[in-house]
C-alpha cells in the first residue's frame, strides 16, 4: 500500500515581509496565532485592535408596552471574558491593546500616533457582526469596508487583518446568517485586494495564496 504524503506548506515568517497581510481561515485554523507570531518579529511597539465586545446590551422587557422595547440592561458573557483573557496572555509588554468594535480607522490612527510599528486587527468577522447588530445597512457596511481597505493601501505601517472563511458550508437557514455570510465574503474579497499578501489556513497550516 502506498504511503500517503502530507506536504507541509508552513511559511517562514522571516521571509514574509509585506506591508499588509490578510490571514483568513475557519475557526481554530491557526490564523490568529500566526498573525501574532508574525507581528512579534517586528521590533518596537505594537498595537492589537480587538473587535470582540466584552458585553452586550440585552433588551429588557417593558411590561407596560408588552414588548422588549425600553431600557437596556448589560449582560456579560463569561466564556467571552475567558477568551479575551487567554488572548491577552499571548501578548507581551510591547503590545498596546485598543478595544474598538466599530471604528477601525480611528483605532488605527491612534496606533499610528502612538508610534506603533505594526497593527493587528482581530477580527474582521466580529467587526462585521457588530455593525450588523448595530442595524447598519449592507450598503453602509460595504462603504466602511472600502474605507478601511483604502486605509490599508495608503498606510506605511504593516497592518495584519484576521478574518474568517464562512462561505464553504451549507446555505444558512436564517436570513440574518445569510446576510452575514454574504457580507463576510465580500469583505474578504475587498481586503484581499487591498493587502499585499493573503494567507489561508487549514488545520494550523498557513498557505500563501497572494504575495
Amino acid at each position: 500500500m502506498n504511503k500517503c504524503l502530507v506536504f507541509d506548506k508552513r511559511l517562514d515568517v522571516a521571509d514574509l515581509k509585506p506591508r499588509s497581510l490578510l490571514c483568513v481561515g475557519g475557526t481554530r485554523s491557526g490564523k490568529s496565532d500566526f498573525a501574532l507570531h508574525y507581528a512579534q518579529n517586528v521590533q518596537g511597539p505594537k498595537t492589537f485592535i480587538a473587535t470582540m465586545q466584552k458585553s452586550f446590551a440585552a433588551p429588557q422587557e417593558n411590561s407596560e408596552q408588552g414588548n422588549s422595547a425600553g431600557q437596556q440592561k448589560e449582560s456579560t458573557d463569561k466564556e467571552i471574558q475567558k477568551r479575551i483573557l487567554d488572548h491577552q496572555k499571548q501578548r507581551n509588554s510591547t503590545w498596546v491593546t485598543i478595544e474598538e468594535p466599530y471604528d477601525l480607522i480611528s483605532a488605527a490612527n491612534l496606533a499610528k500616533r502612538n508610534n506603533s510599528k505594526i497593527i493587528v486587527i482581530d477580527c474582521i468577522s466580529l467587526w462585521l457582526s457588530n455593525l450588523l447588530l448595530a442595524n447598519e445597512t449592507e450598503e453602509a457596511i460595504l462603504k466602511k469596508t472600502n474605507d478601511v481597505a483604502k486605509m490599508i493601501s495608503d498606510t506605511q505601517i504593516p497592518l495584519v487583518l484576521v478574518s474568517n472563511e464562512v462561505g464553504m458550508g451549507i446555505v444558512p437557514i436564517y436570513e440574518e446568517a445569510r446576510i452575514f455570510r454574504d457580507m463576510q465574503g465580500k469583505a474578504n474579497q475587498i481586503f484581499a485586494e487591498a493587502c499585499e499578501a493573503v494567507i489561508t489556513f487549514s488545520c494550523g497550516i498557513p498557505i500563501l495564496i497572494k504575495g
